[in-house]
């Protein structure tokens, strides 16, 4: 699916299912830093007027996005929990080189992977979920998710060589593929 060169541990599925709550919950926790990455990306490449339109967009939809699972929190009597941060996302952060401009391809790139492997989850829990409420619930997030993912490459394919931004989908790729290899399955969306 996308750029993903490895599927998610059926294990993963099982988990998730039984945790409806704190799939919510960290998936809130998700938007939240997507949106507060889209701003980074204005705040980090203001000149780059491409980039700033649909990073405008994608933290407004991000933060929609938000409200709608706060929301699906309050109808289910949950709140909020502390936010302990993202193995997953962190784990390909690390691979971000630290030199421009390559810096900020690779920072388009991981956010591509991350909505990527998203849209892959909210694919797993719209097939598995235990209520049609909830599966109608995933199935609208996946949609925005795979939209997410190709704003990044597209941004990406704007400013640097289409044959760049391949080599570096595959790299990530496989840097990615083994990330999700080692998860633990636990119920987060890229847990």
């Amino acid at each position: 699916m996308l750029c993903l060169k490895t599927a998610s541990n059926p294990e993963w599925i099982e988990v998730a299912v039984r945790h409806p709550i704190e799939i919510l919950v960290d998936h809130a926790h998700c938007e939240k830093k997507a949106a507060a990455f889209a701003m980074s990306m204005i705040n980090r490449y203001p000149e780059h007027t491409r980039l700033v339109r649909d990073m405008i967009d994608l933290a407004r939809e991000e933060m929609d996005h938000f409200e709608l699972v706060v929301n699906e929190l309050d109808k289910r009597g949950a709140v909020l929990t502390y936010d302990g941060g993202n193995a997953y996302a962190n784990a390909l952060q690390r691979h971000i080189r630290t030199h421009e401009p390559v810096r900020m391809l690779d920072a388009l790139i991981v956010g591509a992977f991350i909505e990527a492997r998203s849209c892959e989850r909210f694919s797993l829990l719209a097939e598995h979920a235990p209520t049609d409420e909830m599966r109608e619930l995933y199935r609208s997030l996946l949609a925005s998710e795979a939209g997410h993912y190709r704003a990044y490459t597209d941004i990406a394919r704007e400013y640097f060589p289409v044959a760049d931004v391949k080599a570096r989908l595959e790299e990530f790729g496989a840097i990615e593929a083994e990330i999700v290899k080692g998860l633990a399955n636990r119920p987060t969306m890229h847990g």
